[in-house]
């Protein structure tokens, strides 16, 4: 820590869900990756774009992947910025748009990064509490005069989606720049992205890494006003999407009869996951997500947790107030399912 900056000596450490290295030993339900694998024509643009080209510099612009997303959602292609992963533009963000002495706000609980990288570039925040039935507390996000405000439709990690009418409402009182993380919109739909054509202060996110399982490859997308995606190509890495992650893009976005597919089993295996949980005791929070956050009245999460572990199942908890309570399930395949209500049956039966 010698030589460690001051933010980087008081910052919070962002601590991702496990990755064990024997991984084909467990059930993984822990980070809500995809449980089906990239599509065929995805695996054959990839395989396609390792070649000599590989020595060349991708396009610094990703204007390939950002036309195309441009052109299937009715936008321009200078509405949309390609990064790598939605951290990324998070980070830029916190760059190039928050003044010094400016500060930010955050629903809790939310995702944690962007507690994390709001501390990283030095930028003051605080966090807006959920309210009883876990939904935005838009009023107090307007509490204070906030220069940049994340929310996550659906949240993370409730998986409750946002009311439009509510987020509109506030866009009329506010005055700083709104982020919409959609990470988990393409699920149950009901986007927001709208928005951008109407206010010149809304940024809405998307990822790559969840509906279109290209978690490996970092891709993240940015819509907003056209001043605000060349404040992000102005900042950004000089080369911050490479060849073979664009490559897989643009394959996984072309892919639609694939995605439709996909976003349909795993919606399948969510509802009944939500059933089987309901069934032996859980108390479930309304998903629109690819996970479930859950609570057994018997027994703590983190006891339930621990004990999953030790039968080679991963799922996630979160230590602090309200959160704590609560267990975050990533849908899986139905197998994994069904084996995880098999565990828990057992563990609910002090087997």
């Amino acid at each position: 820590m010698k030589y460690w900056n001051k933010n980087l000596k008081n910052m919070a450490e962002y601590v991702p869900g496990e990755q064990p290295e024997n991984l084909d030993e467990y059930i993984k339900l822990n980070t809500n990756e995809s449980p089906f694998p990239p599509s065929k024509p995805v695996l054959e643009a990839l395989k396609d774009a390792c070649n000599e080209n590989l020595r060349r510099y991708p396009n610094p612009t990703n204007i390939a992947l950002r036309e195309l997303f441009a052109a299937q959602n009715s936008l321009r292609a200078d509405n949309v910025f390609a990064g790598n992963g939605s951290d990324e533009i998070f980070t830029l963000l916190f760059r190039g748009f928050v003044e010094p002495k400016a500060r930010a706000a955050f629903p809790y609980p939310s995702y944690s990064l962007y507690y994390t990288l709001s501390e990283a570039n030095g930028v003051k925040f605080d966090k807006v509490n959920l309210d009883r039935n876990l939904d935005v507390d838009f009023d107090g996000l307007l509490a204070k005069e906030y220069a940049l405000v994340i929310i996550a439709n659906p949240n993370n990690p409730t998986g409750k989606g946002v009311d439009g009418r509510k987020v509109r409402e506030f866009l009329g009182k506010f005055t700083g720049l709104l982020v919409i993380d959609e990470a988990y919109i393409d699920f149950y739909g009901e986007t927001l992205i709208g928005l951008v054509k109407e206010f010149d202060n809304v940024i809405v996110t998307r990822s790559l890494s969840k509906s279109y399982a290209l978690a490996g490859l970092r891709v993240g997308l940015a819509i907003a006003h056209p001043d605000i995606i060349r404040g992000l190509l102005k900042i950004k890495d000089s080369y911050n999407v490479d060849r073979l992650a664009e490559a897989g893009a643009v394959a996984a976005l072309k892919d639609v009869k694939g995605f439709k597919y996909s976003m349909e089993m795993v919606r399948g295996n969510k509802e009944y996951l939500e059933e089987m949980l309901e069934e032996i005791g859980f108390q479930v929070v309304p998903s629109k997500a690819n996970f479930i956050f859950t609570k057994h009245p018997g027994l703590k999460a983190r006891d339930i947790y621990e004990e999953l572990k030790k039968r080679k199942i991963l799922v996630r908890w979160f230590d602090g107030p309200v959160q704590s309570e609560y267990l975050r399930i990533t849908v899986g395949t139905m197998m994994e399912i069904k084996t995880l209500v098999k565990e828990l049956k057992s563990i609910l039966g002090g087997e």
